[in-house]
């Protein structure tokens, strides 16, 4: 038995704006450096609080399902939830598209609010 006070991560599976499984990774944490997110909005689109965040769903994996790496690309976001018996909504892929967009631009504007853009420096 592991004598720590810490969790043991759970393995998170990432979905696209189409809905498809374009990753899989160890932790919440290495999923908010995939994605450049907010680690508990990531948390929370796992357990079923929120739907997404920053473009992706995001999932806990079952205990009771197996999920490979030849499931990349292949497998679909409402088959594995119809695999685990939970209900969750989705948005729709344009909507996904548009939150994406609204994401990155976000992050480019935050970006270069730290930069000088003119060679002088005025």
């Amino acid at each position: 038995m592991r004598r720590s006070k810490f969790k043991e991560p759970k393995t998170v599976l990432v979905f696209n704006g189409a809905r498809v499984l374009v990753a899989i990774v160890r932790s919440l944490h290495s999923a908010s450096l995939l994605s450049r997110g907010n680690l508990q909005a990531i948390s929370f689109c796992c357990t079923g609080k929120y739907v997404s965040t920053g473009g992706f769903y995001f999932r806990h994996i079952h205990p009771d399902i197996e999920v490979e790496i030849g499931d990349l690309d292949t497998l679909n976001l409402e088959e594995y939830d119809k695999m685990c018996g939970v209900r969750r909504r989705y948005h729709s892929v344009r909507e996904m598209a548009r939150r994406r967009t609204i994401q990155e631009n976000k992050r480019k504007t935050a970006n270069n609010d730290g930069k000088e853009t003119d060679e002088t420096g005025i």
